[in-house]
């Protein structure tokens, strides 16, 4: 009977953990299951990584280290001489026993819990928001068949290259698209579909507007209409050869600096020039003449370009190279202080991981001061 009091009651640490993770896991999908009913339009707990729960397998080889690290001590003690056990050992508790091995096992599992991050309920929340209206437009005039930067494409041809490639860096901002000549009308209405603007792009001909010219003033006006009334950063990105053959701009200029558009001028083409060609698929009927029949040449003005952007308050951006540099472009696109909207209310799923990591933790913190290693490691330190 002396003996019992320096054995653990195997069997009953045995039963009673058996019966705590049946207990546990059935008290625990209870609980998951009634938060959640459909019928009144209450969601269920879900897990954003349910795979964390996979880390639970771990738990067997705990249990049975527990059971076997207690019919070891039972084993030794039964095979020692109770004489020698009554003057080394001290008597031992079964419960004590138990419940380091209970906090143990809660802090594991409810870490594994909150690792799967739970997500129960919506909360509201405030913001702010971010957005940013590009409208690009392109000069389509006939100037812009001028093959002076390159022999084998265009100004359009590369203005169209440039623009593909300026939408491949952006990143959800809406952009929009209208043309001119002596006219100007929307391509494209504001949009975030990328694919279709660069459908529309690659469609462009100078043969869309048969009035011939360059009417800067009406791409301004017409390009100022399709934003949207919403309090957003809008942007111009007006590419041209830099020739102006109709209204002067600088009204409208003053409307976009007034009303904080932020405009980005991109002229294309050489101060030498080059022919225009009558039919850009033809070149065999031969090039543009003025009234004395004297081959007409379009040369892209640097001055007006710069000129056009100083008045809008904007940045000029000038190339003569086949493949367009656009960082500095993107630069300025990047730079638009994207306007914020506050006061946004919004609901989103909240996460719930931060309940069973602090049960976790307080778990771990019993079983830390339940050890008798921590306990003689506090000691030593007082005694320090």
């Amino acid at each position: 009977m002396t003996r019992n009091k320096f054995l653990y009651r195997l069997n009953w640490i045995i039963a009673i953990t058996l019966l705590w993770e049946l207990l546990f896991w059935a008290l625990y999908l209870f609980f998951v299951g009634s938060l959640g009913n459909k019928k009144y339009g209450i969601d269920s707990i879900i897990y954003k990584f349910p795979e964390a729960f996979g880390l639970l397998a771990i738990l067997v080889p705990i249990i049975g280290l527990y059971f076997y690290r207690t019919y070891k001590h039972n084993y030794q003690i039964q095979g020692t001489n109770s004489r020698v056990t009554q003057s080394i050992l001290r008597p031992v508790s079964t419960m004590s026993n138990f419940l380091k091995y209970f906090f143990f096992r809660n802090a594991f599992v409810f870490l594994v819990i909150a690792l799967t991050q739970p997500i129960y309920g919506k909360k509201k929340v405030s913001g702010t928001s971010e957005s940013l209206e590009l409208v690009v437009s392109l000069d389509i005039s006939n100037s812009m068949n001028t093959m002076d930067i390159s022999k084998e494409n265009s100004r359009l041809d590369i203005s169209k290259r440039a623009l593909i490639q300026l939408i491949n860096n952006l990143h959800g901002e809406k952009i929009g698209i209208s043309l001119f000549a002596n006219s100007a009308f929307v391509q494209l209405p504001l949009t975030t579909d990328y694919s279709a603007a660069k459908l529309f792009i690659q469609d462009i001909e100078t043969a869309m507007i048969t009035s011939q010219g360059t009417n800067i003033t009406e791409a301004l006006e017409v390009s100022n209409g399709m934003f949207s009334k919403e309090k957003t950063t809008k942007g111009i990105i007006l590419v041209t050869d830099g020739e102006n053959h109709e209204t002067n701009p600088d009204e409208i200029l003053k409307i976009i600096r007034e009303s904080k558009i932020q405009l980005s001028v991109m002229g294309i083409g050489t101060k030498k020039g080059g022919l225009i060609p009558k039919n850009p698929y033809r070149p065999e009927l031969g090039y543009k003449t003025n009234a004395v029949g004297k081959p007409i040449i379009s040369r892209m003005d640097p001055s007006l370009i710069r000129s056009l952007a100083k008045k809008g308050g904007g940045k000029s951006t000038i190339s003569s190279n086949e493949f367009p540099n656009l960082s500095e472009l993107l630069t300025q696109i990047n730079k638009m202080k994207r306007t914020k909207i506050d006061n946004l209310e919004f609901e989103v799923k909240e996460e719930r991981f931060q309940i069973p990591l602090i049960v976790s933790l307080l778990f771990w913190l019993a079983y830390m001061i339940w050890s008798k290693q921590f306990v003689r490691h506090l000691d030593k330190l007082v005694k320090e």
